[in-house]
């Protein structure tokens, strides 16, 4: 029975075989095909698309190559003259889609049919969206390839050495390890750095790409150990993106800046300084105010990055490396916090800020019979790559971002309706119902008026 079955499975391979050659598109005959960038606002794709028929129909098939739940193809349709030879042009303007980041691999191919019906296809071309005003160099280790422009070898082999140190960090503290070759784009000053890629915010020093396996950063310049600390800070929140990445969940703040900052050594005198304060003034924010997003404010927003390094020192010296894994895996496929906390420690967030304060010397919890309403975190503006997740930042140290939140704490361009306008649609509704009203009530006493006139008669 089972050889029946090889037998059959085997015949019917070889009638599809032929069958699949029959349907698939034909090569097609496509020259000057290329792709032209303004970087970084556009991406001009052409060609000369060639057939034996009139050209009807075009189409562009584009993407770039990046970590998805699914395919992603974009499809764009150039305008042309009909004909047996067209030439084609189409602009992918990133300044309405949202930039790539640097280094990104794009994808494209050329898919036409003539008036016959028959449909071509081109074979599929790659380009890496990157600048050409800069001179790029590259230096690899095993899992890292490290891009800079301005600077010497030994500069860049300094940088690559604190990403190796950071791999070598993460993998005994987390159990993060790279899965393919992560590409560091060292820009030589934060407005380099602002110049690559749209909309970025102007405080930016370093921005992880995880679905693309790209980090960039920014030089402080005068500062080569923040500059160390960003590499690794970044490297971090790619790998701590590959391991988790999902389409059922998203990550507390306070977790993966954690474990970013943790990853970079310990905290700088600085953090370390305003950090004791805060416990002194019993100033901490809560947890559940640090798992959505961190504030705007300079000052709050440090204190923010300082608390979630507490955090995660505590679980991670305090449980053990294995449980920190454990709980990333948990997440990663789909639960939230608080049972992820649950299950891999046996505490909720609460229970994870009161035996937090308690081992870094902070006062209890405040608990309050009645449920305290937590400010919500206003969320950091980032980039969000086309088909992609929001980027992770870091700062610029010492630039003081702007607030979007008014003195009053509320957030501007939410107000409501005028009361006039809201009182005027209340009455006019309630008119509306008594017409109706009144109108049903007359047709139902007409109909029994109707009724009993018959009766009458009968």
């Amino acid at each position: 029975m089972r050889l029946k079955t090889t037998i059959f499975f085997l015949l019917l391979g070889l009638i599809a075989a032929p069958l699949q050659s029959a349907f698939a598109a034909p090569p097609a005959d496509v020259t000057n095909d290329k792709v032209t960038f303004s970087f970084p606002e556009t991406a001009t794709f052409s060609a000369t698309l060639t057939a034996n028929a009139s050209i009807t129909a075009v189409v562009l098939e584009y993407g770039n190559e990046q970590q998805t739940c699914g395919e992603v193809i974009a499809k764009a349709f150039p305008q042309f003259a009909p004909g047996k030879n067209v030439d084609v042009e189409w602009i992918w303007d990133m300044r309405q889609s949202g930039s790539l980041p640097p280094g990104s691999s794009l994808w494209w191919r050329w898919r036409y049919t003539d008036e016959t019906g028959k449909e071509y296809l081109s074979d599929t071309k790659t380009a890496t969206w990157l600048d050409d005003d800069h001179k790029w160099q590259t230096i690899s280790s095993e899992f890292l390839r490290l891009h800079w422009y301005d600077g010497s070898k030994a500069f860049a082999q300094d940088l690559l050495n604190a990403g190796e140190l950071g791999l070598s960090r993460n993998a005994k503290q987390a159990g993060l390890a790279p899965e393919a070759p992560i590409d560091i784009y060292i820009y030589s000053s934060y407005q380099d750095l602002q110049d690559s890629i749209l909309y970025e915010p102007s405080w930016t020093g370093g921005s992880a790409y995880a679905e693309h396996n790209i980090v960039i950063v920014g030089l402080a310049q005068d500062n080569a150990e923040y500059d160390r600390s960003v590499v690794i800070h970044e490297l971090t929140h790619v790998l701590i993106g590959h391991f988790t990445f999902s389409c059922l969940n998203d990550l507390p703040s306070w977790l993966v800046e954690g474990l970013a900052v943790y990853s970079e050594g310990e905290l700088d005198s600085n953090s370390q300084v305003q950090f004791d304060q805060a416990i002194q003034d019993n100033e901490l924010i809560s947890v559940r105010a640090l798992s959505s997003g961190f504030s705007e404010e300079y000052g709050k927003a440090t204190l923010s990055y300082s608390e979630s390094f507490s955090l995660v020192k505590f679980l991670i010296e305090t449980h053990g490396q294995d449980k920190m894994t454990q709980l990333l895996g948990t997440l990663r496929d789909g639960s939230a916090i608080e049972p992820a906390l649950l299950d891999t420690y046996g505490f909720d967030l609460d229970g994870l800020e009161d035996g937090w304060r308690q081992a870094v010397g902070a006062a209890p919890r405040a608990v309050s019979a009645q449920p305290t309403a937590q400010p919500t975190p206003t969320f950091v503006p980032t980039i969000v790559p086309v088909s992609g997740a929001p980027i992770a930042v870091t700062p610029t140290p010492y630039a003081i971002p702007t607030s979007t939140i008014n003195d009053n704490g509320s957030t501007p361009g939410l107000a409501g309706p005028p009361i006039w306008l809201t009182v005027s649609l209340l009455c006019f509704c309630c008119m509306l119902m008594l017409i109706i009203g009144v109108f049903v009530l007359g047709f139902v006493v007409r109909s029994q008026n109707h009724k009993a006139r018959k009766n009458d008669q009968a």
